[in-house]
């Protein structure tokens, strides 16, 4: 039986200043796409290079799939209208989320064959986005006002964060440490990064940017997501590591997106082509 912690109201906000910035198309990422999908989206990986996602059929269908070894394996929940895969650490158990059909959200844990429903109390909604080696999964839920908050689970006991001030909070990422990243909407809908890390809950933009999302870090404490005008896009990906970022873009694509990381710096994510077609993508940039 699962069992919430209280509430836990993360510290005052820091601002990290970090602004130097490398730029420009990466051309060692290379293009995944499940064979006859519409869309593709790689979401994680592992130290493996397994890789995780998941991809849209010929009817808008999402499904879950891992690439191991350049063979596709697919997943769906049993009896989901959708499955979203995540999550993947290096045991190869995996998190995301599905809807069941009443057309609810919830997260799930997979694990050697079996799928563990996560729902924190009362949430009408729930998205697994990361876990770790250890077994902490962490994401985000809606409680019964439409409020989004962040969340951890651990050893049967979820645990609710929330940002200063924000009026919504996702948990995306952690790595073996414990090290935790993320983004918040502010009181004007605008989107920030952040990580809390040693007890520390610090928030960072990309330079220049309105809005910056936070999707992973690994154990080197780097850091990868997404920024861009506004919430609605294009965006460029990036990684950050030691104050520096680096900008990704997909060559010849109008939005990027690095949504995974492993121990090896390979980041794995989406980008639109030119014909609005949104593929899955792999490389170390």
């Amino acid at each position: 039986m699962s069992r919430i912690k209280a509430n836990l109201l993360l510290p005052t906000l820091l601002l990290m200043c970090w602004s130097p910035v490398s730029s420009g198309a990466q051309d060692n990422l290379v293009t995944v796409d499940v064979p006859n999908a519409k869309e593709t989206d790689c979401t994680a990986i592992n130290k493996s290079g397994v890789v995780a996602g998941y991809y849209v059929d010929s009817k808008g269908v999402n499904h879950g799939f891992a690439l191991i070894q350049k063979s596709f394996k697919f997943f769906d929940v049993p009896r989901a209208q959708a499955t979203f895969v995540y999550g993947i650490n290096d045991l190869n158990q995996a998190v995301g989320w599905y809807t069941d059909s009443g057309f609810i959200t919830h997260g799930f844990l997979y694990n050697a064959g079996k799928v563990t429903t996560l729902d924190p109390p009362g949430a009408t909604l729930t998205n697994a986005w990361s876990i770790n080696n250890s077994g902490t999964i962490v994401g985000t839920f809606v409680d019964g006002g439409g409020v989004h908050h962040g969340f951890t689970y651990s050893q049967g006991a979820y645990t609710t964060y929330n940002a200063p001030n924000a009026i919504l909070t996702a948990i995306t990422g952690i790595n073996t440490a414990g090290q935790i990243v993320g983004f918040y909407d502010d009181s004007s809908g605008n989107q920030h990064g952040f990580a809390l890390m040693n007890g520390k809950f610090s928030s960072f933009e990309y330079p220049g940017a309105t809005d910056t999302l936070a999707t992973r870090v690994n154990d080197s404490v780097k850091i990868v997501g997404y920024d861009g005008a506004d919430g609605l896009g294009p965006f460029s990906g990036y990684i950050e590591s030691g104050g520096v970022f680096t900008t990704v873009n997909f060559p010849a694509s109008l939005d990027t997106r690095v949504l995974g990381l492993n121990k090896a710096g390979t980041v794995v994510g989406r980008y639109t082509d030119l014909n609005s077609v949104v593929h899955g993508y792999m490389g170390t940039p």
